[in-house]
């Protein structure tokens, strides 16, 4: 076992059970991922229905929250609020998503290492030694990930690295 291996894995004690550390900070992004993206906008979104309700149809003057339904302001409300959000949605996505992606990418030290590395690459000035390690880099990504659906089938395309079983797959 070489010393990362040994600093990734700690024992669990009484059971001396050995967990990865990337096993864990997998599974606690997947919860957070979960939480925050799904669950956490489905619980505030009914939230955020319910105040409505509450503050703007019911406090409406002469009786007239006396006759608005709580089923028929989810229903006036998803009329309006859905294509209303979705139409926004659009937009964000047409005018913004570079805007953010740009000012990610500016931020985003492995893409700017593997872009160096590619001009340098064509330029002629890797070694053999950096050219492996870069290889076995990206071809672990595209093990993990599973992109040959996505990269196709011919004879002209290199055939993907077989899969090895990873510590936190076991």
């Amino acid at each position: 076992m070489n010393n990362k291996s040994k600093l990734e894995t700690f024992s669990i004690c009484p059971m001396k059970l050995k967990i990865s550390r990337g096993f864990l900070r997998r599974r606690w992004l997947d919860f957070r991922n979960g939480h925050s993206i799904y669950l956490a906008f489905f619980l505030t979104f009914i939230n955020f229905i319910l105040i409505a309700y509450n503050f703007l149809i019911k406090q409406l003057p002469f009786g007239i929250g006396d006759y608005m339904t709580l089923p028929m302001f989810i229903l006036l409300f998803a009329l309006i609020y859905v294509p209303t959000a979705i139409t926004l949605g659009v937009w964000h996505r047409k005018h913004q998503y570079s805007v953010e992606n740009e000012a990610l990418l500016r931020q985003n030290w492995m893409w700017a290492w593997i872009s160096q590395y590619q001009i340098r690459l064509i330029k002629g000035k890797t070694s053999p030694k950096e050219d492996e390690y870069i290889i076995n880099y990206l071809n672990e990504i595209l093990v993990r990930t599973n992109k040959k659906d996505l990269i196709g089938q011919g004879d002209d395309i290199p055939e993907l690295p077989k899969e090895k079983k990873h510590e936190d797959d076991k």
